[in-house]
């Protein structure tokens, strides 16, 4: 009975978006700038680890997990009030037009250019449910990048569901799917 007990109250934390284990030493945005950072050259396995105050072997297990060679698809959670920076750019979810919304879509996104290769679609998370996902379209040469280094991804309209099992047949997302969100979590990739 006890053991039912505990296997029933971890399904339910599961249910609502809660994993067990000890948390992440990096985030996902810790692991993409470390990532850049390895790939730039200017700086050492040593000298990243230090920065971000983890050992060597976290860094390279998490810099490893970069060169699978598999493709990834990026997930973006976000909830549905629209947000306007200084400059008037509207970003997350709109509230407007497709021009606005895929222009809020694309920019700006600390992707490794290692991952960029790789990255095969871009998934949102709209309050706990996949809203749409876009296909990452171009070579590499189409990708901009601001002075941050955060790129402007191509990525063309939203995917139907057929579209979707054609392009991407190993990802196992559809439309309408919940994905609950995970405090302090803001993307992730998931492998195709």
């Amino acid at each position: 009975m006890i053991v039912e007990g505990t296997m029933d109250g971890l399904a339910a934390a599961r249910a609502r978006g809660r994993v067990g284990g000890h948390p992440a030493a990096l985030s996902q945005r810790q692991l993409d700038t470390a990532q850049q950072m390895y790939d730039s050259g200017r700086h050492t396995v040593d000298q990243i680890a230090e920065i971000f105050r983890v050992g060597r072997s976290t860094l390279y297990r998490a810099l490893h997990t970069y060169g699978d060679g598999r493709d990834c698809a990026l997930i973006i959670y976000r909830n549905s009030r629209p947000k306007i920076d200084h400059t008037n750019r509207r970003y997350g979810e709109t509230g407007a037009g497709e021009k606005a919304q895929l222009e809020a879509d694309r920019k700006w996104f600390p992707i490794a250019a290692t991952r960029r290769a790789r990255l095969k679609a871009m998934v949102y998370v709209v309050d706990g449910a996949v809203a749409r996902i876009r296909a990452v379209t171009g070579d590499l040469s189409a990708w901009d990048e601001d002075d941050r280094g955060y790129a402007d991804v191509p990525v063309g309209p939203p995917l139907t569901d057929l579209q979707i099992t054609r392009q991407l047949p190993n990802m196992g997302i559809a439309l309408g799917d919940q994905r609950p969100h995970v405090r302090g979590k803001v993307r992730e990739y998931v492998t195709l």
